[in-house]
């Protein structure tokens, strides 16, 4: 399964990712990883195979 998401390269080089979801924000995705916009080098959208776990117990 595949999923969107957004990378934030940082102003020092650093990166941080995070799954979009339809019902967050831009500003709430920041929020979540504690950056702000003055932080921010580039953003990317990235699709990743996110892998699947087999819920089922025996």
């Amino acid at each position: 399964m595949k999923d969107w998401f957004r990378v934030f390269t940082l102003r020092d080089g650093s990166k941080r990712e995070i799954r979009i979801e339809d019902w967050r924000s831009l500003q709430g995705e920041m929020k979540k990883l504690g950056i702000i916009e003055s932080d921010i080098f580039q953003i990317q959208m990235v699709e990743k195979e996110v892998p699947q776990y087999n819920k089922k117990r025996y």
